[in-house]
């Protein structure tokens, strides 16, 4: 939108990756069309308190977005009750096709079409649909509101018991995000002196999978910027690793980690020069 010549403001975040409600409401002037803030930080699993938002932007009388890529499927969503006017979900993130996701428009809400062309999907996007994975989207919504809260009680014990057996074996780490209002799957960690690419190599030589940071950035070998944002050192933030725990997972899977983890960041420790200058 920059690039278009639209002007953009950029909110900052608190430790835990958290938009400050007052410092929204001083950063909307009179020519702010849009807000778009996300539900959930898919990297650190910080909920965001959009229906507090949404009560700043409806008082300036502007728009508000919320991507809910992270949320939709996995925690109770209602966009009535958050108050968006527009919000952005994905088939992927409840189990569904890849390649399919959805924006829900309030009514009344009008946009401009980015892909120009045919009249498909009411004028909104042009191009031929993905009749399989938008019916497969469907299925994978009426499923994940079934299952929503015994999902969510299921994986989120696994969350915090995997919390705590890190935290209880390994000095000198970091839980990232808010300790409470967080994704029920998500735990993303930082070790210091070592980098996560290094844990990561071990964990999976062990089959266990982890990454370095969200999937569409994993692969950018840049420092994250959300780690940045939440003001973590360029040398604690190199060294995170997030697991993200699905319906799929076991605890047998989560005490295996906790087994192997230890192990693998005193080796990694050891071989560290960081390490050895910390002592």
């Amino acid at each position: 939108m920059q690039r278009e010549g639209w002007e953009v403001t950029i909110l900052p975040v608190d430790s835990y990756g958290k938009i400050d409600p007052g410092e929204l409401k001083k950063a909307i002037k009179n020519n702010t069309v849009l807000v778009s803030i996300m539900h959930a930080n898919n990297e650190i699993g910080t909920i965001l308190d959009i229906r507090e938002i949404s009560g700043v932007t409806k008082e300036a009388g502007v728009l508000l977005h919320s991507d809910g890529i992270a949320t939709a499927g996995i925690i109770p969503v209602d966009v009535k009750s958050l108050g968006v006017d527009s919000y952005s979900y994905s088939s992927q993130q409840m189990y569904g096709p890849k390649g399919a996701a959805a924006l829900y428009l309030k009514k009344g809400i009008k946009i401009r079409p980015l892909i120009l062309g045919g009249t498909q999907e009411l004028g909104r996007r042009a191009g031929t649909e993905n009749i399989p994975s938008i019916a497969g989207f469907g299925e994978a919504c009426r499923i994940a509101k079934e299952e929503l809260s015994r999902n969510a009680i299921q994986v989120q014990a696994l969350r915090d018991r995997l919390i705590e057996g890190i935290s209880s074996n390994i000095k000198n780490i970091r839980l990232n995000g808010h300790p409470a209002q967080r994704l029920p799957g998500n735990v993303h960690m930082s070790f210091e002196y070592i980098e996560g690419e290094s844990i990561i190599l071990l964990l999976n030589s062990e089959g266990i999978a982890a990454a370095s940071g969200s999937s569409c950035a994993s692969h950018a070998l840049k420092t994250s910027q959300v780690l940045l944002a939440i003001n973590l050192s360029p040398a604690i933030a190199n060294g995170s690793i997030l697991f993200s725990i699905g319906k799929y997972n076991t605890k047998a899977e989560i005490e295996k980690v906790i087994s192997v983890l230890p192990g693998i960041v005193e080796k990694l420790r050891k071989m560290s020069p960081l390490c050895n200058l910390g002592k």
